[in-house]
């Protein structure tokens, strides 16, 4: 193996921890939820919509980075800059909303966000296994808000 290979490795392995490792917030603030009660219940919920606006932010943000990368064959730059604002807008309007319908529009908006990513591995901007780890992340992050919805009828 030489070292460029040797360094893509390691990249990728860091990528995938921490992507898994950003579950972690999801999945205990939604245990924690149903674990809870009262105050506790409340503060999870709230901790779990927090952290997900800020990733829906952070998955616009690398189209961003991309096209600032000023890569030669980035033809549809503009398309993908408007997208990459778009996930951080969707988050900021359902923060604002009643929290049933924030965690609605919060699942919504990451299933969107996945099939704008998808669609971006399809066309060559990432790599296959891109895709794949989104597909496993969006999954878990949805089946989590999706499971918080019965606590907020």
């Amino acid at each position: 193996m030489d070292a460029h290979t040797d360094s893509q490795s390691k990249q990728a392995t860091t990528i995938r921890l921490l992507s898994y490792g950003g579950l972690i917030p999801f999945v205990a603030g939604g245990v924690l939820a149903w674990a809870a009660g009262g105050a506790w219940q409340s503060f999870a919920l709230q901790a779990v919509i927090v952290y997900a606006v800020a990733i829906l932010s952070f998955i616009g943000a690398i189209h961003w980075g991309r096209v600032l990368a000023g890569r030669e064959e980035e033809r549809s730059g503009a398309v993908w800059l408007v997208w990459g604002v778009a996930p951080s807008l969707l988050g900021w309007f359902a923060a604002l909303l009643p929290q049933v319908w924030t965690l609605v529009v919060l699942v919504l908006s990451f299933g969107l966000a996945w099939v704008a990513d998808r669609r971006a591995v399809d066309l060559g901007r990432y790599p296959g296994w891109f895709g794949r780890l989104r597909t496993v992340l969006t999954s878990v992050v949805c089946v989590t808000l999706a499971a918080l919805i019965p606590l907020v009828l």
